[in-house]
């Protein structure tokens, strides 16, 4: 077979990367015109467009001439270089397109969630002030007619997706317009007069967590996301043809940067998974050369696959067991960690298909790397990924660095390392202000601070809040706690999430709040204790999971969820199991391990404020709600 060649070369370590040069993109639409030159006719983005139905796909050509379309109808309806469009739509064809439409003409987009709430896109759409909104369905409609006030809608409306007449209307001038109609007047436009051409310009707006306020708008130009492409473009194996299985959400900057734009630059066949409860049912159908996901993904894989082993019988407990040594012994002798090892010998190989090669399988079985963002992966989960065979490397990065700015996996094989987040990425700079912190246990440790084309031009219409996070030399505040050592970094945990206990020690709740979602017992957890003797933790249990293994253990259940939960005895047996497996030494120090545990039997949801629309936990409301508890331990 003829050698695959990547769509892209390996950028030189030593360009500059102040702003593209030679044949680099200035735009996220050149990037995408440039791409419809090359790949043409090869399959470009797939999707099922209802349930039960056959995955259908665009070409490289279809997409790229519906996001020219979808440009000229934005031209057409009044949005000029320099607007913003805003957009209420899960990942899909038409996000994508009116992302890259918007780009063409000189606007910036800002995507909202679908399950965000009413009042959340209020605030964005009126702190924004967009010049049109698309939004997903006549449900996301209804939503928004309830939450916006009169004069608080877009000078040119609204564009409706779906085949549903419009359910609730906007006050009257308010313009309604379905998705098929703006398409069609789009196609017959007159050609763009102009392409927008300006890399410093605003691309999109993505509005952060707000987990203790209202979001903030992270301006990022064409230059913050296109210089992160082109650091991973030729990197990492991923060749024209390759198919990805996108879940991430494209409005967080992760999603967006890497499983839409990076997948566009490299000619992959995007992949969009239609349900997330079946992630590896649809992999199967798709086989994803290259999958990105959240740590609760992998933790969640992990789980599931370990459960497994620990319930094999017989012959197939004596394969398990053989597997996983030979796997441990292979990547040992091998010395790399996070690059999968392949297996050498009889024996090596004969485990491998008999264990390995079926838990492969249910990703597709064509994997070659995987990524995990957004959040702390457990290093047991990375090593338990390698032996299964995938190449498995986490990155670090922030909306504010559009995101990336350090990963293993970029600097070559071998060369990636547990425990950190690898090496800073091509043109990125990283200092640790060790002023920033004073725990005199860990002197090397400070706040990360981030130098580099990928560090944003600000948030949004908030000067002073700018100004909080920027040094006078151009670096980004991360809020993050991290060290150096050999050239890489390590992330310990967040500045304002530290505590103190009584005694003076500082506690990182973070890395064991993560190992604890290893469990089969947690589904979410929160470890607290600020200026108290000891920690303690805040679980919202897996129910029917603790239920059996309690019970199994011989601890007297009530057959209420609620009362399970407030059950003495129950939250004795979990404590026992969670620090006997899970916040074990010499890991986690005494001062850390927690010695009361809460029980929480409602799932944290964005619904009941719990979560914000990127899953992260509202801490001031979680504890708020769990007052009387933590005052009573």
């Amino acid at each position: 077979m003829p050698q695959k060649e990547m769509a892209w070369p390996r950028q030189p370590s030593d360009r500059q990367w102040e702003k593209p040069e030679g044949d680099d993109p200035r735009t996220l639409y050149q990037m995408l015109m440039v791409s419809q030159e090359r790949f043409g006719n090869e399959p470009c983005i797939g999707y099922i467009p209802g349930p039960g139905m056959q995955r259908i796909h665009l070409t490289y050509n279809e997409f790229g001439d519906l996001s020219t379309a979808v440009g000229k109808g934005l031209r057409d309806i009044g949005v000029e270089k320099g607007d913003r469009v805003a957009i209420i739509i899960d990942n899909s064809v038409e996000w994508a397109a009116l992302s890259y439409g918007a780009n063409a003409i000189g606007a910036a987009y800002t995507a909202m969630y679908t399950h965000q709430h009413g009042k959340d896109w209020a605030y964005i759409l009126g702190d924004s002030t967009p010049k049109v909104v698309a939004v997903a369905n006549t449900e996301v409609l209804d939503k928004l007619c309830d939450a916006l006030p009169a004069d608080g809608w877009p000078a040119s409306g609204v564009i409706l997706l779906g085949d549903d007449p419009a359910n609730k209307l906007p006050p009257e001038g308010v313009e309604v317009r379905s998705w098929t109609d703006f398409v069609k007047a789009g196609r017959a436009g007159e050609d763009l007069a102009e392409i927008a051409d300006d890399p410093s310009a605003l691309s999109t707006l993505i509005y952060t967590s707000g987990t203790t306020g209202n979001p903030k708008g992270v301006m990022l130009s064409n230059w913050n996301t296109l210089s992160n492409v082109l650091c991973v473009q030729g990197v990492f194996e991923l060749y024209p043809g390759d198919k990805n299985a996108a879940f991430l959400p494209w409005a967080h900057s992760f999603g967006s940067t890497f499983d839409l734009h990076w997948m566009i630059r490299m000619g992959v066949h995007i992949n969009l998974i239609s349900d997330l409860t079946k992630i590896a049912d649809e992999c199967i159908e798709i086989k994803p050369a290259a999958l990105l996901a959240v740590p609760r993904v992998w933790n969640k894989f992990y789980d599931r696959v370990n459960s497994q082993f620990t319930s094999a019988t017989g012959l197939k407990k004596v394969f398990v067991g053989k597997a996983q040594k030979a796997a441990e012994r292979r990547i040992a002798n091998a010395g790399v960690q996070c690059d999968a090892v392949a297996p050498s010998g009889f024996f090596d190989k004969l485990w491998d298909k008999l264990v390995w090669a079926k838990v492969r399988a249910r990703f597709g079985g064509n994997i070659r790397f995987c990524m995990s963002g957004a959040a702390a992966l457990s290093p047991d989960v990375a090593s338990f990924v390698q032996k299964v065979g995938f190449n498995c490397y986490e990155g670090y990065g922030l909306t504010e660095t559009s995101p990336l700015v350090s990963a293993n996996g970029w600097m070559g094989k071998g060369k990636s390392r547990l425990n950190t987040v690898g090496m800073p990425a091509n043109g990125v700079r990283v200092e640790i202000d060790k002023s920033a912190w004073d725990d005199p246990d860990r002197p090397d440790e400070g706040e990360v601070i981030v130098y580099g084309p990928n560090v944003m031009q600000g948030y949004w219409n908030l000067p002073e809040a700018t100004a909080e996070v920027m040094t006078e030399d151009g670096g980004f505040r991360t809020g993050d706690l991290g060290k150096m050592v050999d050239g890489y970094l390590s992330i310990t945990g967040r500045v304002k999430s530290q505590f103190k206990l009584e005694n003076g020690k500082y506690v990182s709740p973070a890395p064991l709040e993560e190992n604890l979602k290893l469990s089969s017992l947690v589904e979410q957890a929160v470890l607290d204790g600020k200026d108290m003797k000891n920690t303690f933790l805040i679980v919202h249990p897996s129910l029917d999971a603790l239920r059996e293994a309690a019970t199994s253990a011989g601890i007297s259940v009530p057959s209420d969820n609620a009362a399970m939960c407030a059950d003495d005895g129950v939250k004795s047996w979990l404590l026992t199991n969670l620090t006997e497996n899970n916040m074990t030494a010499p890991k986690w120090k005494g001062y850390e391990v927690a010695r009361n545990i809460i029980l929480d039997p409602e799932e944290w949801t964005v619904d009941n404020d719990m979560l914000t629309p990127s899953m992260k936990v509202k801490l001031r409301n979680l504890l708020a709600k769990h007052d009387d508890a933590i005052k009573s331990l």
